[in-house]
């Protein structure tokens, strides 16, 4: 019963790493953009142009104040989660972005 625990924890283990695992990207670009309607209010925000694999997303954090770990050309590690995108900074914590839209690769 004891060997049954161990390799069940074992496999929840490997499925939360899995869940957990980075992509590589590359930032294609980034612009202010509009983004944001509150009321008749239009704001503008930083727009990160993301291509992993044959998709590239649109992400933001909802400010003008453009990452200074987001250079147009860099390669990044990520990873997504329903509707958001994960990125660590320089010291390794995530900065959570939102993807407000994704398109193929021409």
């Amino acid at each position: 019963m004891k060997k049954l625990r161990l390799i069940f924890a074992m496999v929840l283990y490997a499925v939360a790493v899995f869940a957990q695992s980075y992509q590589q990207g590359k930032i294609l670009k980034w612009d202010i953009e509009p983004y944001g309607k509150h009321g008749n209010v239009t704001r503008n925000a930083a727009v990160y142009y993301i291509q992993i694999g044959t998709t590239i997303h649109q992400v933001t954090r909802g400010t003008t104040k453009p990452e200074t770990n987001l250079a147009s050309g860099k390669q990044v590690q990520c990873r997504i989660e329903k509707d958001h995108m994960f990125i660590p900074d320089e010291k390794g914590k995530e900065a959570k972005y939102s993807i407000i839209g994704a398109s193929e690769a021409q």
